[in-house]
């Protein structure tokens, strides 16, 4: 009997060890697809994690290989549309004042999560 609940208290650590309070990575890089309209992300690395209140902050890098003509490709796919336009404008222009000619930039960011009824999503700030 000992042993059946020293095992059995054993599978519960393990369980509840693996089943930590946090966004996974799998998350993180899923906000970070949309960057695929314009190159391609690698060498992804969590740098850290933390509480901050009801919310879970994680820190991050990762290179970022800007792809020139994707970049030419969504300019026309974009032009009809002006909001769509600008906002593509607005991301150029932050990535180029953030890396200037470097390619493959290193960019360094956080995420704010909170969690809700249907897991974990990211903070609009």
């Amino acid at each position: 009997m000992k042993r059946f609940v020293f095992a059995f208290l054993i599978v519960l650590t393990v369980f509840l060890y693996g089943c930590e309070d946090k966004p996974s990575d799998s998350l993180v890089l899923k906000q970070l697809e949309g960057l695929n309209l314009i190159g391609e992300v690698k060498n992804y690395k969590r740098l850290n994690g933390y509480r901050d209140g009801n919310y879970y902050v994680v820190e991050f890098q990762y290179d970022l290989y800007i792809d020139k003509d994707k970049v030419k490709n969504l300019e026309k796919r974009t032009k009809k549309d002006f909001f769509t336009n600008m906002q593509v404008g607005l991301l150029l222009v932050g990535i180029v004042m953030r890396c200037g000619n470097k390619n493959p930039c290193t960019m360094r960011e956080r995420l704010k999560f909170v969690k809700g009824e249907n897991g974990w999503s990211v903070v609009e700030e």
